[in-house]
């Protein structure tokens, strides 16, 4: 994994788990909705993180 790949990655933990600020969050979207990959990986992290938080 590159290092662009795990920031992207730690980020969309952080994003789905509520722990980054308004403008981290934008930032954060402004470089994942580039790659249909990301976009993937973050419905899926958003997907588990509401299932396991009931």
């Amino acid at each position: 994994m590159t290092e662009k790949e795990l920031r992207l990655t730690k980020g969309i933990h952080n994003l789905v788990r509520d722990n980054l600020t308004w403008e981290e969050s934008w930032e954060l979207l402004s470089e994942v909705v580039e790659s249909k990959e990301w976009i993937d990986y973050w419905e899926m992290e958003k997907l588990c993180a509401e299932y396991f938080s009931k």
